[in-house]
């Protein structure tokens, strides 16, 4: 990283402003496998089964599938159901209302 790039760090976090320097293109994308097991949630909250109050999104979730933005799908889904979820549990009504 280097220091001058190390003291800018905290700034670029604070702010979101981390461009990209690159990619490695199509030669290294993969899918990954692993996470949480999606018996483990609850389909309509996200919400963990042995743990309530506790809610897993994204690519924490042990789901694979077709390259192509399908996780970015998967992501917003799951974190739209788990935020409806919230909404419902906290203020009584569902999210959007």
């Amino acid at each position: 990283m280097g220091k001058n790039n190390s003291c800018r760090l905290p700034v670029g976090l604070q702010t979101g402003a981390l461009p990209p320097s690159g990619s490695e293109g199509y030669r290294k994308a993969e899918v990954m496998r692993g996470g949480v097991a999606t018996q483990e949630l609850n389909a309509g909250s996200m919400e963990s089964v042995r743990q309530p109050g506790l809610y897993f999104v994204g690519e924490v979730v042990d789901m694979t599938g077709w390259l192509g933005g399908y996780n970015f799908q998967w992501a917003w889904s799951s974190a739209a159901v788990a935020a409806a979820h919230l909404s419902t549990k906290r203020h009584g009504f569902p999210a959007g209302a």
